[in-house]
């Protein structure tokens, strides 16, 4: 790869892919505008116990909740949902905020997704998804689990999720939904 000058230090140039035909900087500034709008209006749940599971529903930021196609896997403590300003759009762009105790320490986290049809997700500034367009049923039929005990933090957290629905506008001929839940298992009090 290539080096650029910045700041005075070299850092390498790195291709990024895209996802749905879209460059991932387009993603981050979609990401950046969904928390300018999720700021203006929510200040997110404080979470203290030891154990959560925050699933998407009505609480998500421009979620909502709509029903399960019978093809889409059963998610426990989460909903499927779409954009509540247009539930016929052909994407969903859609977030929480939660904030963690500074005094307990993140033991396992763990991020379950099932989307109709593919998806970006970001969580803390961090790309953990970024699926390129597809029409997979795997991705909805039974669902991915992804580690990110590396993307959350104590403190204030942010998880954005665009989903795209592969073939146009989402209508009964071709569905599109997207359930989400973050399992976090937390220590005692330090």
């Amino acid at each position: 790869m290539q080096k650029q000058r910045i700041a005075g230090k070299f850092t390498r140039l790195i291709k990024l892919p895209k996802s749905a035909g879209m460059p991932k900087c387009e993603a981050m500034k979609l990401y950046r505008a969904q928390l300018r709008k999720y700021h203006n209006t929510r200040s997110g749940n404080f979470i203290t116990q030891r154990t959560v599971s925050i699933g998407t529903d009505n609480s998500w930021f421009n979620a909502q909740v709509i029903n399960r196609d019978p093809a889409w896997v059963s998610v426990p403590n989460a909903n499927y949902v779409w954009y509540s300003g247009n539930l016929n759009s052909e994407n969903a762009i859609i977030s929480t905020r939660f904030t963690l105790s500074q005094r307990r320490a993140i033991l396992s986290a763990s991020l379950f997704l099932s989307v109709d049809n593919y998806a970006v997700v970001i969580i803390n500034g961090v790309p953990l998804v970024f699926d390129g367009p597809q029409n997979t049923p795997s991705f909805y039929n039974t669902g991915r689990t992804f580690d990110v005990i590396n993307f959350v933090r104590r403190g204030r957290n942010d998880i954005v999720i665009i989903a795209f629905n592969f073939g146009g506008q989402r209508s009964a001929a071709n569905p599109a939904g997207v359930a989400a839940r973050l399992d976090l298992r937390l220590s005692s009090l330090l």
